[in-house]
């Protein structure tokens, strides 16, 4: 059996991951001791990133619904956090700045390479059937996906 090589995609996402793990676990050395949330917190969610990556190397179809999705919700919750900090004046904007470009931009890049036409063939989210590509699960851990224009299940 031969390796499947990934797509450029594949590649983006994974290391935009990487850099946004990096960038957080940078955050949390840098403000574990002055802010409320802890340091555990911090380094639970960089270990998330760590295996949402894995997954995605893998071809985890569930590595890819949670880094499609996961990663534009929290891109959006930490700009949001991002805009209340910078309105209050709490937080200082070279923080901000490193947060937007370390955190933010590689997230949403993450969404966004997930969602090319590669990455859904890399996932096979193509359906046998039809060729529409799909991303709906037929059960919880997607294991199995289901076409939402013919209805099959691969």
């Amino acid at each position: 059996m031969t390796a499947r090589k990934a797509p450029r995609s594949i590649h983006v996402a994974s290391i935009s991951l990487l850099l946004a793990a990096s960038v957080q676990a940078g955050v949390a050395f840098l403000v574990s001791s002055t802010n409320g949330v802890g340091f555990a917190q911090w380094i639970f969610a960089v270990v998330v990133m760590g295996v949402l990556v894995w997954g995605i190397a893998r071809g985890y179809r569930l590595a890819w619904l949670w880094g499609r999705w996961l990663t534009l919700f929290l891109a959006a919750t930490v700009l949001a956090g991002l805009g209340l900090g910078f309105w209050k004046g709490e937080l200082p904007w070279r923080l901000a700045a490193v947060m937007l470009a370390g955190l933010v931009l590689p997230l949403v890049t993450t969404s966004i390479a997930l969602g090319r036409r590669s990455a859904f063939e890399w996932f096979a989210l193509r359906c046998p059937g039809c060729g529409k590509v799909t991303g709906r699960g037929n059960d919880f851990l997607f294991r199995e996906a289901r076409c939402g224009k013919c209805g099959d299940v691969f």
